[in-house]
């Protein structure tokens, strides 16, 4: 982040602590000592919660100060339509044109994704499985030369981003490589039916931690 602004840095990396769940929901923010943390002076700090706050991110409220918002369900909605409707294009233009040597690129993210998903015992395991995941739906807008579309994309997933930690938890977690797995046979031999099917089959699948993590921390959550 040496490139980045005061104002930047400050930004990405609370936005980070915030999507890993370091930051949870309702967790109180003071500038003054995330600014000293951070080695900057508070004037870019607050102008970072205040693009945070923006995002949605960050509740700040003159009366009870400044503090994680909880994860709104009706935003998750609206940020995971958006990403299927973009993603399944993408897809659908890569759709029948996968070389040999791609395919196997992609089965190769998978095996991966299945051995870390097994060893328990791996250094920054979710982090990892989290890179896998990406890679996987990043390189179908790499094939295509629109890789910069998913950047920007997953930058822009406030909310959605906030619940993948609680999917490791979960048995949507295990279904990662037979999803992935399904989404790379439409991918070679399907139809734009197939396709669209298998990316909301995958996509869907985040309801399960949301009710999950709502069951144990509902005031996590809001509704909109």
């Amino acid at each position: 982040m040496a490139s980045l602004s005061a104002r930047e840095m400050a930004y990405q990396t609370l936005r980070s602590r915030i999507i890993t769940m370091e930051l949870k929901p309702g967790d109180p923010l003071n500038d003054r000592e995330l600014a000293e943390e951070l080695g900057i002076s508070r004037t870019p700090m607050r102008e970072a919660l205040l693009m945070l706050n923006l995002a949605r991110m960050v509740d700040i409220k003159p009366q009870s100060g400044t503090h994680v918002a909880p994860i709104n369900l009706r935003l998750m909605e609206m940020e995971q339509f958006a990403r299927f409707t973009l993603e399944k294009e993408i897809l659908n233009r890569l759709r029948g044109h996968v070389t040999p040597q791609q395919e196997a690129e992609y089965r190769r993210n998978i095996e991966d994704y299945r051995v870390l998903e097994a060893d328990l015992t791996q250094p920054d395991r979710p982090t990892r499985l989290l890179e896998l995941d990406n890679a996987f739906h990043r390189r179908s807008f790499e094939l295509i030369g629109m890789e910069a579309h998913y950047d920007y994309m997953l930058a822009s997933l406030q909310h959605v981003e906030r619940i993948r930690k609680f999917s490791l938890q979960t048995e949507e977690n295990k279904s990662v490589c037979a999803t992935h797995t399904a989404i790379l046979e439409a991918l070679l031999h399907g139809s734009p039916d197939d396709v669209s099917e298998a990316l909301e089959s995958h996509l869907s699948r985040y309801k399960q931690s949301v009710a999950q993590a709502r069951s144990i921390h509902p005031e996590y959550f809001i509704d909109g």
